[in-house]
C-alpha cells in the first residue's frame, strides 16, 4: 500500500438549504479577499516616482467605487480568454469541431489567457471611466497574485487540478465518493494545484519585501549614518503599470515551472501546450518594450547614484586633503614663530 496523503471528506456542504461545493465557496472567498485587499490598497496615498526613481509629488487617492466596475470589466475578457486558451491547448479537437468552442458545457477554461485578456478588458473599462490605469495596475498586482494563489489552493477542496500520477509519499489521493474534479481521483498524484498555489503566495510575499531588500542593498554601508536601508524610493519595475507587468511575468514563470507536474500531453519536447503560451507571456511582460524602458531607467538611476557617490567621496577626500594642508601650514607657521622668538 502506497504511503500517500489520502483525502476523505465531502466536497459539498449545505448552506441556507442550498448544496454548494467547498471549492466554489473557497473561490468566492478568494475573490472577496482580493477585492477587499485592492480596496484597502486603493485608499492609500500613492507617491509618484520621478525620473531618477525618488518619490515625488502626492496624487489624490484612487476612487474605490471604480474598483467594482473595473473588476466586472475583467470578467468577459477572462471568460473569452479562458475559452480560447483551452481551445488552443486542445487544438486538435477544436480545429475539427470549431463550434464546440462556444459551447460552455463542453470542455473547460485555461487560466493563462484568462488572466491576460481579463486584464485587457479591465484596462478598457478603466479607460472609459477616466481612471489612472497605471496606478490601478500597480494596486492590482499583489491582490491578483493572492487571488491566483488562493484560488489554486481552493481547488484542493474539489479534487480539481491533480497532476501526474506519482508514488511519492506526498502525493495526494481522494478516497471519498466525491464527485471530484480530476479523473481517477483515487490514484495517488502530484498535488499540482497546491504546488502552484503555494508558489503564487510565496511570489506575492517576495514582491512585497523586495523593495525593502533593494533599499537595504542600495544603502552605502560605509556611510556616516551607518548600515541600514536607504531612503524610501520607488523602483521603476515595481511601480505603477510596470509593477503589474513584472508580477505577470514572474507569475508566468512560476506557472511554467508548476506545469511540469501536469498530466497534459507534451507537444514540444518536455513542454505542454500551455507552457509555450506561458513562455510568450513571460517574455513579453518581462522583456517587452515597456520592460526594456523600465530596465534602462533603473540602470540610468543606478549609474547616476554611483556617480553621485563617487563625486561625494572625491569631495570628501579633497576636503580632508585641504584640512591636512591647512593643519601642516599652521604647524609650520607655529614652528617658524617659535624659532624666531629670542
Amino acid at each position: 500500500m502506497l504511503a500517500v496523503v489520502s483525502l476523505d471528506f465531502d466536497p459539498s456542504t449545505s448552506l441556507f438549504g442550498l448544496s454548494l461545493r467547498l471549492e466554489t465557496l473557497g473561490l468566492a472567498g478568494a475573490i472577496l479577499l482580493v477585492l477587499v485587499f485592492a480596496a484597502l490598497s486603493a485608499g492609500r496615498t500613492n507617491l509618484v516616482a520621478t525620473a531618477n526613481g525618488v518619490a515625488g509629488a502626492i496624487e489624490p487617492k484612487l476612487r474605490r467605487d471604480d474598483l467594482i466596475l473595473i473588476a466586472f470589466g475583467a470578467v468577459p475578457g477572462a471568460v473569452i480568454g479562458g475559452r480560447l486558451g483551452y481551445a488552443l491547448v486542445h487544438f486538435d479537437y477544436y480545429s475539427a469541431n470549431p463550434r464546440a468552442i462556444t459551447d460552455p458545457g463542453q470542455g473547460g477554461f485555461s487560466l493563462t489567457l484568462a488572466v491576460v485578456l481579463g486584464t485587457l478588458t479591465a484596462i478598457t473599462v478603466a479607460r472609459l471611466l477616466g481612471a489612472p490605469i497605471g496606478r490601478w495596475l500597480g494596486v492590482a498586482a499583489i491582490p491578483a497574485l493572492l487571488g491566483l494563489g488562493l484560488g489554486k489552493l481552493a481547488m484542493v477542496l474539489g479534487g480539481t487540478g491533480q497532476g501526474s500520477y506519482s508514488a511519492a509519499s506526498w502525493a495526494t489521493s481522494y478516497v471519498g465518493p466525491g464527485p471530484w474534479g480530476s479523473a481517477n481521483p483515487g490514484f495517488p498524484a502530484v498535488p499540482s494545484q497546491a504546488i502552484e498555489g503555494g508558489l503564487d503566495l510565496a511570489l506575492a510575499v517576495l514582491v512585497l519585501v523586495l523593495p525593502f531588500l533593494l533599499r537595504l542593498m542600495d544603502r552605502p554601508w560605509r556611510s556616516p549614518a551607518g548600515p541600514g536601508p536607504a531612503s524610501k524610493r520607488q523602483w521603476a519595475f515595481l511601480a505603477g503599470g510596470r509593477r503589474f507587468l513584472t508580477v505577470l511575468g514572474l507569475w508566468a514563470v512560476v506557472r511554467f515551472a508548476a506545469a511540469f507536474t501536469w498530466r497534459d500531453a507534451r507537444v514540444v519536447g518536455p513542454l505542454v501546450a500551455e507552457q509555450v503560451v506561458l513562455l510568450l507571456v513571460a517574455v513579453v511582460a518581462l522583456f517587452g518594450p515597456p520592460a526594456v524602458g523600465a530596465i534602462r531607467r533603473v540602470r540610468a538611476a543606478s549609474a547616476a547614484g554611483r556617480a553621485a557617490r563617487r563625486s561625494a567621496r572625491a569631495e570628501n577626500a579633497a576636503e580632508a586633503a585641504a584640512d591636512r594642508l591647512a593643519d601642516e601650514t599652521s604647524n609650520s607657521d607655529a614652528t617658524a614663530a617659535d624659532s624666531a622668538a629670542p
